[in-house]
This record gives C-alpha cells, structure tokens and sequence, in this order.
C-alpha cells in the first residue's frame, strides 16, 4: 500500500516551496506521482511557466502557467483531524489495510 496517493493534501516541508510565516498557505492536493523519478505534482505549487508555439491545437499560443514537481521527500500528508502534516502509518484491520496519523492516530482514508 502506498502511503501517499493522488487526491491527498500535502505540505511542503522543505526547500524553495517552504513558507515559515503561515504554513498553511503552502498546502495543496496532489495531482500526480512520478514513483520512478520520486516527483510529485501539487496543485498551485511551484508554478512554473512554459512558452507554447502556435499550433492547430492551440490557435493562440503564448505563455502558459502550470504547477511543477516536488520532491517526495519534501512533502508530508495533512491530517484531517489534527490539522498538521505527519508521518503516514500502515494498519492492516481485518483484510484491508489502512493508513493513519502517526500523530494523533486517526484514520486519513
């Protein structure tokens, strides 16, 4: 089981992204996971801007704005309940396994 999955809200915890005023303002979901580049896509972070030709698919061309990847190790998941980012732990409960807070062990999913 994968202790970060697409549709998470994550925190970043270090690097460029990194705010120590108001931590929550660099706080986004993911919308992809590169595993085997250990990247991730976090939506409205690291924004980054690309120059598009004009093409029949795109008639206006021009500079486009887009989120960027972040390291996987430079993030961590939000817990929901407790409201700061922690460590994910695995729980198997009967037959399925389960992902929790390693804080206040409440369940993220």
């Amino acid at each position: 089981m994968q202790k970060l999955k697409v549709g998470d809200t994550v925190q970043v915890i270090s690097g460029a992204e990194r705010s120590e005023k108001t931590p929550a303002s660099k706080r986004g979901k993911v919308l992809k996971i590169d595993r085997e580049a250990g990247r991730v896509t976090v939506e409205g972070l690291r924004m980054v801007k690309r120059h598009l030709r004009k093409t029949a698919q795109s008639p206006e061309g021009g500079i486009v704005e887009k989120a960027g990847t972040i390291a996987l190790s430079d993030i961590q998941v939000v817990c929901a309940k407790c409201d700061k980012p922690t460590r994910v732990g695995i729980r198997a409960e009967g037959d399925s396994k389960k992902r929790f807070c390693k804080n206040c062990d409440a369940l993220i999913d």
